[in-house]
């Protein structure tokens, strides 16, 4: 009876050590999350800022470009409106007014960006 408790006993030991070599933390990946990128290099951080500085200069191009556009519309229905008078504005030039508030909500937009 000694005999077989011993070996109940030595067998529960024996089964409880693989169970405690298995309590190491596990990896990110192990655990279902993705693991974290590596911290960028150098190289990847001067690219990141280079591109950067690309966007924004394109995106300024992009403001001035429709501003020029802006004043044009501006001055075209300035001279509509003082071409016209005392009398009633034409379609035209609703229109005109329209599009300039269109394009002035896009320029506002833009430069509200980055």
């Amino acid at each position: 009876m000694r005999a077989l408790v011993a070996a109940l006993l030595l067998c529960g030991l024996l089964m409880a050590v693989p169970s405690w070599a298995q309590d190491v933390p596990a990896t990110p990946a192990a655990q279902g999350r993705a693991p974290l990128p590596p911290p960028p290099t150098p190289a990847e951080i001067e690219m990141q800022r280079r591109m950067a500085k690309q966007r924004n200069q394109e995106r300024f191009a992009k403001i001035k470009k429709d501003t020029d556009q802006l004043l044009e519309l501006a001055t075209q229905l300035k001279q509509s409106v003082d071409a016209a008078g005392d009398q009633t504005l034409s379609l035209a030039v609703i229109r005109k007014a329209e599009q300039i508030e269109k394009l002035a909500r896009q320029v506002r937009q833009k430069m509200a960006e980055e």
